[in-house]
């Protein structure tokens, strides 16, 4: 075999890898172009978070709305209202973080944070309706570890305290249920400071 015929049996092997090559790229493209879309989202910014723009007060408490509103039970907004003006009395502001089906569990369609801010008295500034697609808990979460801030749910956050070890701490979760019509606090709710 002559060097010239080895090269061009080398060239069309590499021909051949080359043009397997290009089909498994074709075949991967999809799968490349979905791990590109999902960076880029990854990247965008997210809706802003209650007081993103503006100083959290220091005596705000984060409150998980879509947990506390079924303390009574069924979801209601009256219970969740009722629990707020609970923390509101003894001198908290209270920052309230929702699933995005809330609305849906309230009043069978969506509620942004203005419809919501309506219906329990609360400043839309104060709320966060999370994405489709979010975990509500995480964002919660986030937050409360990013301002220092207690968490008012009953959710025990067995999945996340790995990620958010301020979990741990004695009364990081302050829980409660609302029974014959009154908030029951697990322990005594105390007096905020000025």
């Amino acid at each position: 075999m002559s060097a010239g015929c080895l090269l061009a049996c080398m060239g069309g092997r590499w021909a051949y890898d080359r043009g397997m090559m290009l089909s498994d790229l074709l075949l991967l493209l999809p799968a490349l172009i979905g791990f590109a879309v999902l960076v880029a989202l990854r990247r965008r910014p997210l809706r802003p978070t209650p007081e993103a723009s503006a100083e959290v007060p220091r005596n705000a408490i984060v409150v998980d709305g879509s947990n506390v509103m079924h303390w009574g039970g069924d979801p209601s907004a009256k219970v969740l209202c009722r629990v707020l003006r609970e923390l509101e009395i003894k001198g908290y502001t209270p920052i309230v973080f929702f699933d995005a089906s809330v609305g849906y569990k309230l009043s069978d369609r969506y509620l942004n944070e203005n419809k919501l801010s309506h219906a329990i008295d609360i400043p839309a500034a104060h709320i966060c309706v999370v994405d489709k697609g979010v975990v509500a808990d995480q964002a919660i979460l986030a937050f409360a570890a990013d301002h220092g801030l207690r968490v008012v749910s009953n959710d025990q956050y067995r999945d996340w305290r790995v990620h958010f070890p301020h979990l741990d701490r004695k009364g990081a979760v302050l829980r409660g249920t609302f029974q014959d019509g009154a908030v029951v606090w697990r322990k005594p709710l105390e007096l905020v400071r000025g």
